[in-house]
């Protein structure tokens, strides 16, 4: 057992020491105030560890709960990436899937005959296909002229 670096061996020194320097009358008086000033020392040294022990008690428990925060902080940033990267998955797919749809009902039903368009180049779904007689741009029958 230690107290401010001074172990038994070094303490029954000092006691030596002193006893010799002061003499046996007085060495009794000297002995209770050194015990008193040891025990004051030693309370103190144990409120010291105590409020030490205390504030790492408390850090502990702030640097929990930061690290409680960030992992639900985490947990949602992940799930909501993991949504989006579902949610943009399934319209790729719908997308997919309707092109896919587009281009088996905008297949020629003649063979040779190519697809019909919508004047930009884009094909056209069924429903948009033009009538017999009329331009893709209009919808409306052409007219022809005297001289066509």
């Amino acid at each position: 057992m230690e107290l401010l670096g001074v172990g038994a061996a070094e303490g029954l020194v000092i006691l030596v020491i002193t006893l010799i320097v002061v003499g046996p009358s007085r060495f009794p008086e000297i002995a209770r105030q050194g015990g008193r000033y040891y025990r004051m020392a030693r309370r103190y040294a144990a409120e010291v560890t105590a409020d030490v022990r205390g504030a790492i008690e408390e850090l502990e428990s702030e640097v929990e709960a930061q690290q409680d925060e960030f992992k639900a902080a985490h947990d949602e940033i992940a799930k909501s990436i993991s949504s989006s990267i579902s949610e943009t998955r399934d319209e790729l797919e719908s997308l997919g899937r309707e092109t896919q749809e587009a281009i088996t009902d905008s297949e020629p039903t003649a063979a040779g005959e190519p697809p019909a368009t919508n004047g930009s180049g884009g094909l056209l779904a069924p429903r948009e296909l033009p009538a017999a007689g009329s331009t893709p741009e209009t919808d409306e029958p052409e007219r022809r002229t005297e001289g066509d």
